[in-house]
């Protein structure tokens, strides 16, 4: 456990403690004109009214200046915690990340990104992602299914989450209409240390905490809070670039014209959530890692002007 500073320490350390002197010697000197108006008072002459003026004004002084050192004294300890924060690359920090997101989301004109395991967060900004897909935003979806030991380890089988994924989906797709979605959705069967979003160049995440799930009795992720990143940050570039090879790393890629199918097929059955895993799964397709430098031939070549 680290030690507490004592009051003058923790004055010293601020760079305070010639404050403290000055308001020593106001204090002594005020204590002097009082005791020397205490013995003029009853005598005649500018002695005592000078005392008297003395006293005050030192005491106004002294008022001032400790009120002052006060102020100085509580704002330099929320700067040590803000500098903190600034240094780690935090801009901010929440506890509501829907609303946050939400508000965001609502503002976003050309990126957005996410990932999680049960999407019960990005189920509950359907009415955003829908948008986004009308607005034609780019969008990446990274999810670790449950079909992945790595969701296993962390939920274990007992978790119905398909329902989430379904409705996801389908507001990308809703929001595209008869148009495939601008959205890209990529299946890992890597463990995620973070449920990430990514709207505009602004970074949203938080650090799970694992706790024992009170129904099952296994270990289960929880969010704890959530932080909003500097993009000129290190720790702006950590979190991006695990997205980045986490995404590149994939296994699967959603096929968008095998679930419009599949999703319709599944609205008009009524299906469990090992039946609704496996309509998603072959709605699926292999992603090779050569996938990506594909991609990227295109982009080079018109960087070289052919």
């Amino acid at each position: 456990m680290s030690e507490r500073l004592t009051v003058h320490r923790r004055l010293r350390a601020y760079r305070l403690h010639h404050n403290l002197y000055v308001l020593v010697l106001l204090v002594l000197g005020m204590a002097g004109a009082v005791v020397a108006y205490g013995r003029t008072h009853d005598q005649d002459g500018f002695l005592p009214e000078l005392a008297l003026a003395i006293a005050t004004s030192l005491l106004a002084s002294v008022l001032v200046l400790l009120s002052e050192t006060y102020v100085k004294f509580k704002e330099h300890t929320n700067d040590i915690f803000l500098e903190g924060i600034e240094k780690l690359g935090i801009s901010n920090l929440h506890f509501q990340k829907g609303e946050l997101l939400g508000g965001l989301m609502d503002r976003c004109e050309h990126t957005f990104w996410a990932s999680g395991y049960r999407l019960i967060l990005t189920r509950g900004l359907v009415p955003q992602i829908e948008s986004l897909a009308r607005r034609g935003v780019t969008c990446r979806l990274l999810v670790s299914p449950p079909w992945f030991e790595a969701y296993r380890s962390v939920y274990g089988e007992q978790e119905r989450v398909m329902q989430n994924y379904f409705a996801v989906l389908d507001a990308f797709a809703r929001g595209a209409e008869q148009g495939l979605p601008t959205c890209e959705v990529r299946f890992t069967d890597k463990p995620l240390f973070s449920d990430t979003y990514k709207v505009d160049s602004q970074l949203v995440t938080g650090p799970y905490m694992h706790n024992r799930d009170p129904v099952h009795g296994r270990i289960t992720a929880n969010d704890f809070f959530t932080y909003e990143l500097h993009r000129h940050s290190r720790l702006y570039e950590l979190v991006n670039g695990e997205y980045e090879t986490l995404w590149s790393d994939a296994g699967e890629v959603l096929d968008w014209d095998r679930y419009r199918a599949a999703s319709a097929g599944a609205r008009a059955r009524d299906l469990n959530d090992q039946q609704l895993q496996d309509v998603l799964r072959q709605a699926c397709a292999p992603l090779s890692p050569a996938t990506d430098a594909a991609d990227e031939v295109p982009q080079r070549l018109a960087a070289l002007g052919r």
